[in-house]
């Protein structure tokens, strides 16, 4: 008898086997996946980069102004990246003082800025500050003082604009990260501190800051690195003024052919070891986090004083990033002509109807759209699956937990224009030659996304805990019924937030959509930077539109597929 019990205990149904290694298989078998999508494309590239004895490199300190092209790449990460972590962290703490008649549109209005697609807003800016036609400008220039000036007073093809309008765009990130930790934070240490006399300004800079460190040092690492892998503005900006970022110049080389992998590898290696680095100091400033959890009741304690005046700075935030912009694309796209004057002897509808019954365009949209819902019905299981397996107690063997965290994080810390020029490289050859196909946008869209799906539903799980799961198991029910009726429906509101984020971050994909895309392969980005360089300037603000209205349309059926607090839980 026990000679046959052991055999049963290790094969049989209920043995080691079936318990312990055939499920560590499943999740070695998503890591392989995971990491052949992101790790693949970036050593492959890389590679390219050392052959014939770094010859790349050679040709890459050869380029007319090589130096100040990386000069101007760490100047625009640095200072925009430092004026985004300035301005939300000050959005999120007007939020916290809202008074209650504006308090939930007045939180939620730092957010909007994420459904403007960059491209967009700044197409908008071009059309407000462009020295000879910008609208605004031509507004300053009737003020007193400055009516004898034929153009400006600013010139948004300038390095200082790229850095502004970088800068702006991101604060909405460092804003969601900012205002959340301020909502988790007691007030507990507040009241002390005042009931001991300290002033408000006091309160913030010796309590309420040092508290928030963990979600600033974690927004100024994901901003840094957005900063530094950012593409839209220099491209739209500074092609004009000859203004260059390491990234334009690896675009610059998917124009000529053949194209030159292994200088756009060469031109990458700076950014990726400087995001990577930017990872593990991030990570080693965080340290222990719990040394900055204050438990407490917030209810109980509302210290801080409510001041219209932080009304008045959000809205003022609201105005300059989204409504100016929107409103100068609105009045373009419905001009005869993008021209020197305020005013137009009547407006026009040709430009819409132009788009409208272009077939290229409108399939190009159609296009973003598709892939847009084909990647998130990929990325959503995957990267749930994958932030499952990052909790402590799904028992996943720890390497093979800690390549599924690492690939989980290299799509963050690499910016996205590396990424897809890697991914141009891999799949435009044997032995998957995808390049020129509806399946390359797919796969990029789900490389460049997955640490985000990943991360974002990692988030929603433990907010959720495992408490009812194990409660189902114990009631005798099996994993697939605990998973579909307990472990599902409890974060479907968190799935959906992550799938509304996503669709906006998809649908706005502008760099790596300019990386892969081919003739036959166009979404709305690609084929609006070709209509913008051939100079149709009021199409351009339609597509704009375009994309503006889709993603509201898009983030708003995620919404309600997940729930009335989905959109909530987004920020």
């Amino acid at each position: 008898m026990s000679g046959t019990a052991q055999p049963r205990a290790w094969w049989g149904p209920g043995g080691w086997v079936r318990r312990k290694a055939l499920p560590q298989w499943a999740w070695i078998m998503l890591a392989l996946v995971a990491g052949f999508l992101v790790l693949w494309p970036v050593l492959q590239l890389q590679v390219r980069a050392f052959v014939d004895e770094g010859s790349a490199f050679g040709r890459m300190m050869a380029l007319p102004r090589i130096g100040t092209t990386m000069q101007t790449t760490l100047v625009l990460a640095v200072l925009s990246s430092a004026l985004a972590v300035i301005l939300g962290t000050l959005l999120a703490w007007c939020a916290s003082m809202l008074p209650a008649p504006v308090r939930r549109i007045g939180e939620l209005a730092p957010l909007l800025p994420l459904v403007v697609p960059a491209v967009a807003a700044v197409t908008g800016w071009i059309f407000l500050l462009s020295p000879n036609v910008g609208y605004l400008n031509m507004v300053l220039r009737l003020l007193p003082g400055l009516e004898d000036m034929q153009e400006g007073p600013f010139n948004i093809y300038s390095v200082t604009w790229i850095i502004i309008i970088t800068g702006m765009l991101l604060s909405s990130f460092v804003y969601v990260f900012v205002f959340t930790g301020l909502k988790n934070m007691g007030q507990e240490l507040e009241a002390a501190a005042a009931a001991c006399g300290a002033s408000a300004a006091m309160r913030f800079f010796t309590i309420t800051l040092p508290l928030l460190r963990p979600s600033i040092i974690f927004a100024t690492g994901v901003v840094f690195l957005l900063g530094l892998g950012q593409f839209t503005a220099p491209l739209l900006l500074g092609r004009t003024a000859k203004i260059d970022v390491l990234t334009t110049e690896m675009f610059y080389l998917t124009e000529r052919f053949p194209v030159d992998f292994g200088l756009g590898a060469a031109l990458g290696f700076p950014i990726l070891v400087l995001g990577l680095v930017v990872v593990l100091l991030q990570k080693f400033a965080l340290g222990e986090q719990k040394r900055f959890v204050v438990v407490s009741a917030r209810s109980r304690y509302n210290i801080r004083q409510t001041r219209w005046w932080a009304a008045v700075v959000i809205g003022l935030y609201l105005l300059v990033t989204t409504v100016l912009p929107l409103m100068a694309l609105i009045y373009v796209s419905l001009s005869p002509f993008w021209s020197g004057t305020l005013v137009v002897p009547e407006l026009t509808l040709r430009h819409w109807k132009s788009v409208l019954n272009n077939v290229a365009l409108v399939n190009a949209v159609w296009t973003s759209v598709k892939v847009s819902v084909v990647g998130i019905a990929i990325l959503i299981p995957f990267g749930f699956f994958m932030a499952y397996a990052l909790l402590q107690s799904t028992r996943v063997f720890k390497p093979v937990r800690m390549a599924i965290d690492l690939f989980a994080t290299l799509p963050i810390a690499v910016p996205a224009s590396l990424m897809g020029f890697g991914l141009l490289f891999v799949y435009s050859q044997p032995p998957i030659q995808i390049y020129g196909t509806t399946a390359v946008l797919v796969v990029t869209y789900v490389t460049l996304m997955l640490g985000h799906s990943t991360r974002l539903q990692f988030t929603t799980l433990v907010a959720t805990g495992q408490e009812f799961l194990e409660a189902s198991k114990a009631c005798g029910a099996g994993p697939l019924r605990s998973f579909f009726q307990v472990m599902l429906p409890m974060c479907r509101k968190g799935i959906a937030a992550t799938a509304a984020l996503t669709f906006v971050l998809l649908f706005h994909e502008f760099s790596a959509s300019l990386m892969v895309r081919s003739a036959r392969t166009q979404v709305i980005g690609s084929v609006m930077y070709d209509v913008w360089a051939g100079g149709i300037y009021s199409e351009v603000a339609v597509l704009a539109l375009i994309m503006v209205v889709v993603t509201v349309l898009g983030v708003c059926i995620a919404a309600w597929m997940g729930g009335t607090d989905a959109a909530q839980q987004k920020g």
